[in-house]
């Protein structure tokens, strides 16, 4: 509950994420300037290299998800961000 991931991206990979509980916050972009809400039953899918950030607004509440990437491999590539202050809702 209440908690994010910084900014990242996962190199070559393409990423895929299944929300099973609570909410979750998803932010992308350059200076993670997009936003949408998903809950139990959506999906986000992120192209190779396109920076990200998951994160539960509830302080309450787990949010579960699954995350599927294109590879075994683990590449999370931490990125220097400042984010939008005011992202664009999207969804």
């Amino acid at each position: 509950p209440g908690v994010a991931t910084g900014a990242h991206h996962h190199g070559r990979h393409e990423v895929m994420l299944y929300v099973v509980k609570g909410r979750t916050e998803i932010r992308w972009g350059e200076r993670l300037e997009f936003l949408a809400m998903l809950g139990p039953g959506d999906f986000a899918y992120f192209p190779p290299y396109v920076p990200h950030q998951e994160r539960n607004p509830d302080a309450d509440a787990p949010a579960e998800f699954v995350v599927v990437r294109s590879d075994n491999e683990r590449i999370a590539v931490k990125l220097p961000c400042q984010p939008a202050e005011r992202p664009e809702t999207v969804g």
